[in-house]
C-alpha cells in the first residue's frame, strides 16, 4: 500500500495496512533540519525541497505544502522572516468602526493553475505514492488577524458582535475560494482548516457556535463537494469542544494538544468522536519529543497507537508542529514504531 493510500484510507475512517504517521512541521523546523546550514530559503524552490526532503527522511506519508499557492519566482524572504520573527496581524490602518463589510467586493477573488507552482513542484519531488495537502484560514480566524491587535479582535466580539460577524462572513468567502482553489487549481488532496483562536483560552463554547461553527462548516462542505479532504487544526484546550466541531462536517480533527498544552487525551476523543472522524496528533512535541527521555518518547508513541489505532481513522503525528530544535532522530521514531506497532491484522 503507499502512502497516498494509506493515508486517505485514514481520513475515510478506514483500516489501511499500517496507521500513517504524518506530522506538520513547524517553520522554523524545516529551516533548521531541511536547510544546507540552517539558511533562509531564497526561494520558493528551497523551501518545498526542504520540506519534501524531511517528508522522506522522516518517513512520513504525507507533506503539508506550507505555501501552496506560490508563483515560480516568488520572493519569499521577507514572508518567512515575518513568520518566524512576530505574530501576524492586521493593519493599523483598519478602523472597525468605519468598517462595513458587507459592502466588500468578493468579485475579484479569482486563481490560476499557474499560481499553484509549489504544489506541483512537491508533487514532482514526492512522486505519486505520497499524501500531499494544503492548509487555509476559517474565515474567523482571518477576521481576527484583520485587526491590529488581538485584544481588540476579542473585544469586537462582544461589543459590535453584528458588525465583527459580517467581517467573519466576507472572509469565509476568501477562505473557501483560496481553498478551493487549492484542490481544483493545485490538485492537492486535503486542506488543514486552520482555527488557532477556537480554544477555550480565547472564547467560549458560546462564542464559538456563534463565529466559528458557520465559519468552519461552510468550508468544509465547499471541499466536500470537490472530494477534498477536511481536518481541523486548533491548538489548545477544545476538550468541551469535540462533538461541536465534529458537527461541522470536517473529516478529521488534528492537534488534540494533550496536558498540559490542552486538556484532551487520545482515548477520550476516540471514544466521544472517533467514530465520525479521523484523528491526527495528541503527541507533545515539546515535553515529549524535544525534552523527554528516550523511554518516554517510546511510551508515549506506543500509548498513542494503542488508543488511536482501533477501527482506523487515525493518523499518528504530533498534536501541533514539530518544535524546531527536536532532534531528528526522535521524529523518525514514530514511523520507526509505527511500523512494528501499528501495523492492522489481516484476515489473509
Amino acid at each position: 500500500m503507499t502512502s497516498r493510500e494509506r493515508v486517505n484510507r485514514a481520513m475515510r475512517g478506514e483500516t489501511p495496512d499500517r496507521v500513517p504517521v504524518w506530522c506538520l512541521l513547524s517553520l522554523e523546523h524545516i529551516i533548521s533540519r531541511g536547510m544546507k546550514n540552517g539558511l533562509i530559503p531564497r526561494s520558493i524552490e528551497e523551501l518545498v525541497e526542504a520540506e519534501c526532503l524531511l517528508t522522506k527522511r522522516y518517513n512520513f506519508d504525507g507533506a503539508l505544502i506550507y505555501l501552496p499557492g506560490n508563483l515560480r519566482w516568488s520572493n519569499i524572504e521577507e514572508f518567512i522572516h515575518r513568520s518566524i520573527k512576530s505574530v501576524p496581524v492586521g493593519d493599523t490602518s483598519n478602523i472597525f468602526e468605519k468598517a462595513d463589510p458587507e459592502t466588500w467586493d468578493r468579485e475579484d477573488i479569482h486563481y490560476k493553475t499557474e499560481q499553484f507552482y509549489s504544489s506541483f513542484l512537491a508533487r514532482d519531488i514526492l512522486g505519486e505514492d505520497y499524501h500531499i495537502g494544503g492548509w487555509a484560514a476559517d474565515g474567523f480566524s482571518r477576521a481576527i488577524q484583520w485587526f491590529p491587535s488581538l485584544e481588540e479582535a476579542m473585544m469586537a466580539t462582544v461589543t459590535d458582535p453584528g458588525r465583527f460577524k459580517a467581517l467573519v462572513n466576507y472572509f469565509d468567502d476568501v477562505s473557501i475560494a483560496w481553498a478551493k482553489a487549492q484542490i481544483e487549481f493545485g490538485k492537492l488532496e486535503s486542506i488543514q482548516i486552520s482555527s488557532p483562536y477556537a480554544g477555550a483560552s480565547f472564547i467560549s463554547v458560546d462564542a464559538y457556535k456563534k463565529f466559528v461553527f458557520p465559519s468552519v462548516k461552510k468550508m468544509a462542505e465547499a471541499l466536500k463537494r470537490l472530494s477534498g479532504f477536511s481536518y481541523l487544526h486548533t491548538c489548545g484546550f477544545i476538550g468541551d469542544r469535540l462533538e461541536l466541531m465534529t458537527e461541522t462536517g470536517i473529516d478529521g480533527l488534528e492537534c488534540m494538544d494533550p496536558p498540559p498544552l490542552g486538556d484532551v487525551t487520545l482515548a477520550d476523543a476516540k471514544k466521544r468522536v472517533g467514530h465520525k472522524l479521523f484523528l491526527k496528533g495528541n503527541i507533545d512535541s515539546v515535553n515529549i519529543l524535544l525534552q523527554g527521555t528516550d523511554q518516554t518518547v517510546e511510551k508515549t508513541i506506543a500509548k498513542a497507537l494503542k488508543h488511536g489505532m482501533p477501527r482506523g481513522g487515525y493518523i499518528l503525528s504530533t498534536a501541533c508542529s514539530v518544535a524546531p530544535q527536536v532532534p531528528p532522530e526522535r521524529v523518525k521514531r514514530l514511523a520507526q514504531i509505527a511500523s512494528k506497532l501499528g501495523v492492522y491484522q489481516t484476515d489473509t
